[in-house]
């Protein structure tokens, strides 16, 4: 097929046509919005254990913290510490009922700190899965059996994720 088109091209023709192709089959950039936005959520849980897979994309490429983000919005008893806030809520008495957790009382809450992945080139937007291992164990000691997390994600522009619900769960 070359030997055809190089005699219906000028000369030179077929490397440019070669070229064109090449190009024309590059992915155009990818257009996002700023806010960061959680695509998929999938609790997957093995005893005791639980793994959140976290399917998001973030238009502007902020998401996500270094370990020296500790100061402004990102200090440690501040509300951003971490950028992937997971809410426990246990099914009881026919409704969904928000565990709130005080660390104070030496409950942890669900919160983690994604790390920062910052994308090269002109096009800054991200897509990507974040894992998050719930361990030693990913449910409340409690009466209730039936558990499931709401979680959102925060950039480092303080946006805010739209929330997401896991399948409900039943404890082991």
């Amino acid at each position: 097929m070359s030997k055809d088109l190089n005699c219906i091209l000028p000369n030179g023709g077929f490397v440019v046509l070669v070229l064109a192709l090449l190009f024309s089959a590059c992915e155009p950039p990818v257009s996002l919005p700023p806010e960061p936005r959680l695509t998929s959520i999938d609790l997957i849980t093995e005893g005791e254990s639980g793994t959140l897979l976290l399917g998001f994309e973030d238009g502007d490429g902020n998401f996500g913290l270094e370990q020296s983000d500790t100061t402004e919005a990102f200090c440690p008893s501040c509300p951003f510490h971490h950028n992937v806030f997971c809410t426990y809520q246990e099914w009881r008495d026919d409704q969904w009922v928000t565990i709130e957790l005080n660390p104070e009382l030496g409950q942890v809450p669900f919160h983690y700190r994604a790390p920062l992945i910052a994308p090269t080139g002109q096009n800054k937007a991200q897509r990507g899965t974040i894992t998050v291992a719930l361990e030693p164990r990913y449910f409340l000691t409690s009466d209730w059996d039936t558990l499931r997390f709401a979680v959102h994600i925060v950039d480092r522009d303080l946006q805010s994720s739209d929330t997401l619900l896991t399948a409900l769960v039943t404890k082991p």
